[in-house]
């Protein structure tokens, strides 16, 4: 980490963001997919299967924008096979949600295999170069506004996509008829059914886009904020995101505190790492006795502690995991 040229509390606040954007990204996908009832705890892996389909497909073809197209189609097909399951067949979404997650450690294994023979066998190396995949983008004048500037508007693409697609989501569900069919398939899906409206389409749709969303997130990981890729680089992001929509009682403005607040911790205890062993102060000397799996776990800790105590009042929506058999 390098925090030479600005303060360590504008530091924090960018890699807060940084942290924060893939979780957003994701969630804001299974927000909408939970609205409609359907909840898929296989969002772990989506992501993963973002992670390797974006870093091979920007390695092969060079292309940070086909890296990105090819993690979303990746994370929409493997959704499609969970709406399937799920959805169309009526079965236990739960269930169907963890042999995703087995599904994708398997096949992003079996795919990174592959991809490393294949770039063996063209003698190239298999480190993904900064060019291929995407920087972070400076918005010009805002960028060197004081403390909110290098935070907000010093960021990768996907963090001012998510920030606009956040928007329209908000529209969508509380300011047109879309949005109030969306709802009221988690709340009454007898209604809609009624007024025929086909359930299974509309989630459909809405698991379709979570996927897509899940996949860019999972890019994000691999082809920008990393430019690598590793086993399980995902890290359990994937379950942090179903606490968190629960978190913020399926609202945006809630989903995007708790994902600000678990990227906050979690670069926070980053740099505790660091600069544990940099430092001369007598506190952070003292912390280097402590195992860095302490500091891995922190925010994670937060994310239970704040979903058991802050979630309790809000059920979220009737018929959620509830599969539509009519």
């Amino acid at each position: 980490m390098n925090i030479i040229g600005e303060s360590l509390g504008t530091f924090l606040a960018r890699q807060t963001v940084q942290a924060a954007t893939p979780l957003i990204m994701a969630g804001l996908g299974e927000l909408l997919a939970e609205v409609t009832g359907v909840i898929n705890i296989g969002i772990e892996g989506l992501m993963l299967m973002g992670c390797i389909a974006g870093y091979a497909a920007a390695g092969i073809s060079g292309s940070g924008g086909v890296g990105l197209g090819a993690a979303i189609l990746v994370g929409m097909g493997t959704a499609a096979v969970f709406a399937g399951v799920t959805v169309w067949a009526a079965a236990d979404q739960i269930v169907a949600g963890a042999a995703v997650n087995i599904l994708a450690v398997g096949a992003s294994g079996l795919a990174w295999f592959f991809y490393q023979n294949a770039r063996e066998a063209a003698h190239r190396s298999v480190s993904l170069g900064r060019h291929v995949g995407f920087q972070s983008e400076a918005i010009p004048g805002l960028s060197r506004i004081p403390f909110f500037g290098p935070m907000l508007f010093d960021q990768y693409m996907l963090f001012y996509a998510a920030i606009i697609l956040a928007v329209l989501i908000w529209l969508l569900l509380h300011h047109t008829r879309t949005g109030a069919i969306l709802r009221a398939l988690g709340d009454a899906p007898e209604a809609c059914q009624a007024a025929g409206i086909s359930v299974r389409t509309w989630r459909t749709g809405a698991v379709l886009f979570a996927g897509a969303c899940a996949g860019a997130a999972g890019a994000y990981l691999s082809i920008m904020r990393t430019h690598a890729f590793a086993s399980d680089m995902t890290g359990g992001q994937g379950f942090v995101v179903l606490s968190l929509v629960i978190f913020g009682r399926w609202t945006i403005p809630g989903l995007i505190a708790g994902c600000l607040l678990f990227g906050g911790i979690n670069s926070l205890q980053q740099t505790l790492q660091t600069t544990r062993y940099t430092s001369h102060s007598t506190l952070m000397h003292a912390l280097q006795y402590i195992p860095f799996e302490f500091f891995q776990m922190l925010p994670y800790v937060v994310a239970l502690l704040a979903l058991a105590t802050l979630s309790r009042s809000s059920p979220g929506p009737r018929y959620l995991g509830q599969a539509w058999r009519q």
